[in-house]
């Protein structure tokens, strides 16, 4: 019987299932430092090597220093490892694996320090590739031995060498994903808390610039760095707000070197510092990053930050990017705030000034009303006319006295003194003048107070207001013969006052906008009654300014209930 010859050897066949195993161990991670430990160790391994080097291409180009290991899985210093550095630029220069079985006596290494040195004999390296690209080289020797490896694991190593590259890179794709994340979540955890010092520097612009700094010189870890306002015109200059290394008031010209592009792009604009003798100045010495805030499409301010070394990286710009978008959005609230409130403010003297102006002519009017009723006998239809005039300068009158009280609780120049109030006292005297309007309605006030409750802590005339303001219009939008009822009850550390009414009750689309100044809803028994919408606006002011809340529940055709809180007096 003829015995085939085997197509492969016991020694390629054990050689063939190490790649296999070491392959398998290969996949196993994504851990870019694990994946150069597992390929170091496997190297060694295959070629039954002393030891071994890993060096891989950094962003710069340059080769550089990863890993060193030795047979028995310990690491080894860049600095103890005794290579021939010679043999690995070759290596990673021409793309050629290289061996050499004594490369004291081999013509092409003999004549190396290193290897002289050393004494290195038996070395093996090959290059990493991935796509026919380069990236780094991997080495094993035997300092021991003449001979120590053979063409068959030069062969393996390199065949392992494109699965380690492949290994490599996808671990550093994946570390580099997973570092770009990390850094992602902490600079939005970063403007996130940025953000809030935002708000609470409020709407000063000064301040929001304040802040901005400060953040922009902790992020970019910069040792000098200021920021500037930018006035409009070309030939405005820069003056710098607040700064750390620069002072505040010193001018800059929109011209300058570092600041011209990143006014005139609007985007962050970086400046690597110039070498030994190449700076014409001592501030062109530091790298530097400026980032303009932009409003409304044009510069209201520069970020700039300095640090020796080293540049600042293309992330780096990004954040101070998003920061100072951030900035200018507070800036452009802190704009418009002013404006707003300067709109109030104005609308709030103008209120002011007519309510005052108009209670003269009122008065001179009220007053010839009774001088007429004095002189002589009025004919019926004279006296008609003196009560129509007379009735509407008491509604004007009414309306002039909420306008004032508006102006005055939007200036901040409504007067409270608050005190304990007894409500078994407040509420008769207050609703006295109302019963004889709901009695001529045939409309009945049950007044429900327990006998044990406790006094608010208000403002006795203001309360009394409140409480005024919602019983008269529970009256007036009530229909003849119905009950209104005012109760009070302890709620905790606060006592609520409700008013209840047996009327139209309130719609559901007019219930949002109930509380707001001049509105009056469409519905015909609402729009039939006298007003002018600034009732229950006031009335809610004056609640929150006593440091209650107010609410209304009501069902269409059912009636509502207003109810405000107080607080308790001592709670």
């Amino acid at each position: 019987m003829t015995r085939t010859k085997p197509l492969v050897s016991s020694a390629e066949h054990a050689r063939l299932a190490a790649l296999y195993q070491v392959s398998q161990a290969l996949g196993a991670s994504l851990n870019l430092d694990e994946t150069l430990r597992i390929v170091m160790d496997s190297a060694i391994r295959l070629t039954r090597a002393e030891r071994g080097f890993l060096m891989l291409f950094d962003e710069a180009g340059e080769l550089t220093f990863r890993l060193a290991r030795d047979a028995h899985g310990e690491p080894l210093d860049e600095r103890q490892f005794e290579i021939s550095r010679t043999v690995v630029h070759e290596v990673a220069r021409t793309g050629t694996a290289v061996i050499t079985t004594d490369a004291r006596n081999d013509p092409r290494y003999a004549l190396q320090d290193s290897v002289v040195q050393f004494a290195l004999r038996s070395i093996l390296a090959v290059p990493l590739k991935v796509r026919g690209q380069i990236v780094g080289v991997l080495y094993v020797d035997n300092k021991a031995r003449n001979a120590h490896f053979t063409q068959a694991e030069l062969e393996l190593l390199a065949a392992f060498g494109g699965q380690a590259a492949v290994a490599i890179e996808n671990a550093s794709l994946y570390t580099q994903t997973d570092q770009a994340l990390a850094a992602r979540v902490v600079d939005l955890q970063t403007l996130q808390l940025f953000d809030r010092e935002l708000n609470a520097a409020g709407f000063d612009p000064e301040r929001v610039l304040m802040v901005a700094l400060d953040w922009a010189l902790k992020r970019s870890r910069a040792a000098l760095g200021w920021i500037g306002v930018v006035t409009p015109g070309a030939a405005a200059p820069v003056q710098v707000l607040a700064g750390q290394g620069v002072a505040p008031g010193e001018t800059f010209a929109r011209s300058h070197p570092r600041l011209a592009a990143a006014l005139a792009s609007g985007v962050p604009q970086r400046f690597p510092p110039a070498g030994n003798g190449e700076a014409a100045s001592a501030a062109e010495a530091f790298a530097a990053l400026v980032a303009p805030v932009q409003r409304e499409g044009r510069p209201a301010a520069v970020i700039v930050v300095e640090r020796a070394r080293p540049a600042f990286s293309e992330a780096e710009a990004e954040f101070l990017a998003r920061l100072a978008d951030h900035a200018a959005v507070a800036l452009e609230n802190a704009r418009l705030y002013a404006e707003v409130k300067q709109a109030n403010d104005a609308k709030s003297e103008f209120v002011r000034t007519v309510s005052h102006e108009l209670k003269i002519p009122m008065t001179s009017i009220k007053g010839y009303t009774d001088l007429l009723k004095m002189v002589g006998p009025l004919t019926p239809q004279q006296e008609q006319f003196v009560g129509i005039i007379r009735s509407n300068v008491e509604r004007m009158s009414l309306l002039v006295s909420d306008l004032a009280d508006i102006a005055r609780i939007e200036t901040g120049r409504l007067m409270i003194e608050t005190r304990a109030v007894d409500l078994h006292h407040l509420l008769p005297e207050a609703l006295g003048h109302l019963r004889a309007l709901m009695e001529a309605k045939q409309q009945t006030l049950a007044v429900e107070v327990p006998a044990d409750l406790p006094p608010v802590r208000s403002d006795e005339a203001r309360l009394a207001q409140i409480v005024t303001n919602l019983v008269s219009n529970a009256h007036k939008y009530s229909p003849s013969g119905t009950q209104i009822t005012v109760a009070a009850a302890v709620e905790g550390p606060v006592v609520r006052l409700c008013v209840s009414d047996q009327g139209p009750g309130i719609m559901p689309a007019d219930e949002a906008r109930l509380f707001t100044q001049f509105f009056r809803s469409e519905d015909p028994l609402v729009r039939e009654q006298p007003g002018w919408g600034l009732s229950l606006h006031i009335t809610k002011r004056l609640v929150e300014l006593l440091g209650g809340e107010i609410r209304v529940e009501t069902t269409p055709g059912q009636g509502s209930t207003f109810s405000f809180t107080m607080p308790a007096n001592g709670a």
